[in-house]
């Protein structure tokens, strides 16, 4: 469902956008309702544990994922300590701002009595920006941003499986099980060619589960393009399967971007992700690489980015 569901938010931005553009002129938006109890309640330690629970489950939409990448980063450290450090940094960085909001509240009303002739202004330049937004998730280009601002492309906490404390040790996911055969699939390229597994038996071959917004895939793919360049003549090919079906001119404009080879390979309904194991959790996350023997068997299963000093040994054992 998440393709539908992505388009319902862009749609839902999209009439939000509109919604500040006519000033709130829509019957049923920009309104609000208020349940004010607070004034009857005692001033007691357990009512004040009732607004403040109150009040952090409305903001759960807005920090939830945020502390969840948090959590989750904390949870993947390699110390107590420098986990206690993470949360202690996003606590900071939560809470500072009310208190400086709060010992400026004095000039920050005068600055904003200033502006408020710039308030039509600022609120069409937020519409358009909703709206624009909306578009993009609705088309599922919102990646074609990771083009202009590589450095701080859109990304999950997800990604890399927080560079896994011991790489060394392969894993197993699914259906794929080492010294088995890989899951066949029958997949097209990029430029319409079909790319299939019985295809591919008696060539050593490197499958990677890849995205345009996930960084280390950024900086792994480079590395399998040399790696393919450099043993193609020895019958090593190259699956670069992209995760989540993004949209072919987000995927070519990313690979052109990149120089990359060969062509990137579509998953369209995600039936090879689901076969290999691939997901959005802690389970792999993204990049995915999965080597197959001549034989078509499973030689090792990488939910991490690989590395030259990983990638070479593996290579050459699946190539002799």
């Amino acid at each position: 469902y998440r393709p539908l569901l992505l388009q319902i938010a862009g749609v839902a931005l999209v009439v939000i956008g509109i919604a500040l553009l006519t000033l709130g002129r829509i019957p049923g938006l920009m309104s609000e309702k208020r349940f004010d109890i607070a004034h009857r309640l005692p001033r007691a330690p357990w009512a004040s544990y009732v607004i403040g629970l109150a009040f952090a489950i409305g903001w759960t939409p807005c920090v939830g994922p945020i502390l969840a990448a948090i959590l989750l980063r904390a949870g993947s450290s390699g110390t107590a300590a420098q986990g206690a450090t993470l949360l202690a940094f996003y606590s900071a960085g939560l809470g500072l701002p009310f208190l400086i909001a709060a010992g400026l509240s004095g000039m920050l009303t005068r600055l904003l009595a200033r502006v408020r002739g710039a308030y039509a202004t600022l609120n069409t330049v937020a519409a358009v920006f909703l709206i624009g937004m909306g578009v993009l998730i609705f088309s599922n280009r919102l990646t074609i941003f990771n083009d202009f601002f590589p450095v701080v492309a859109v990304t999950t906490p997800f990604d890399s499986h927080f560079q896994s404390a011991d790489p060394s040790l392969p894993a197993t996911r699914g259906t794929v099980q080492l010294g088995k055969p890989a899951p066949a699939f029958a997949l097209k390229d990029l430029d319409g060619s079909p790319v299939s597994l019985s295809g591919l038996k008696g060539h050593p071959t490197l499958i990677t589960f890849w995205a345009t917004w996930c960084v280390p895939c950024r900086d792994e793919l480079p590395l399998i393009r040399d790696e393919y360049l450099a043993h193609r003549l020895q019958g090593l090919r190259v699956v670069a399967i992209d995760y989540g079906n993004e949209s072919p001119d987000t995927i070519r404009a990313f690979w052109t971007s990149l120089n990359l080879q060969p062509a990137p390979v579509l998953d369209p309904d995600g039936q090879a992700s689901q076969a290999y194991g691939v997901n959005l959790t802690l389970s792999t996350g993204l990049p995915v690489s999965v080597l197959v023997a001549r034989d078509g068997t499973v030689s090792s299963y990488e939910p991490f980015p690989l590395t030259r000093e990983y990638l070479d040994p593996a290579l050459q054992k699946i190539m002799s």
